[in-house]
């Protein structure tokens, strides 16, 4: 087993799969899967989820992991705006949106939530390093939009709008198509 985290160690990755590992390791399936669970229990290797591990959290970037995990993806909401320094205050889970289901991951070293939005609102993002985050105007937008349905908080008082291009929203605004997103925007004029 010394041998098999030797080249564990040796993947060029943060994290990898099982499958990832299978590559490596000369053995069968089921005995693999035993010597992980063994590795993870002697705290040797991390599990983070079914069938993915990692040799040391603290290099994982967790933005990609998110994106990759659940995907389609991008980073949104509250963790965008606070990127972008819109939000006062950092959450301390990483937000994105997706077209799946809602869905939250609780890892040791973090918690991921997954909004769902609808396939035709799936834009306004771009790549950054190795993951999706929304542009500042869409964030801004997609947080307002969820909460409209109770889904987010959206508290105006705590952004600051200097970092958003009103144009933008403007723009963006129509593409949302949402006379009840349109009246609450009115009412805030970022």
């Amino acid at each position: 087993m010394q041998k098999l985290i030797q080249k564990i160690n040796k993947i060029p990755k943060a994290y990898f799969s099982f499958s990832d590992i299978r590559k490596i390791a000369d053995m069968e399936d089921a005995s693999l899967k035993v010597s992980l669970s063994r590795m993870v229990k002697r705290g040797e290797l991390i599990r983070l989820l079914k069938g993915i591990y990692a040799v040391d959290a603290f290099k994982i970037g967790w933005e990609q992991f998110a994106g990759e995990t659940y995907s389609p993806s991008y980073i949104s909401f509250e963790s965008a705006l606070a990127r972008y320094n819109i939000l006062s205050q950092r959450p301390a889970n990483i937000i994105l949106a997706t077209t799946k289901r809602s869905k939250t991951m609780k890892l040791k070293e973090i918690t991921i939530i997954y909004r769902h939005i609808k396939p035709q609102l799936f834009w306004g993002y771009a790549r950054e390093e190795n993951y999706l985050i929304a542009e500042p105007e869409k964030a801004f937008l997609d947080l307002a939009y969820l909460s409209l349905n109770g889904y987010a908080k959206f508290d105006p008082e705590e952004m600051n709008f200097d970092f958003l291009d009103n144009k933008k929203i403007k723009n963006y605004l129509k593409k949302f198509d949402s006379k009840r997103l349109s009246a609450l925007m009115k009412k805030i004029e970022p």
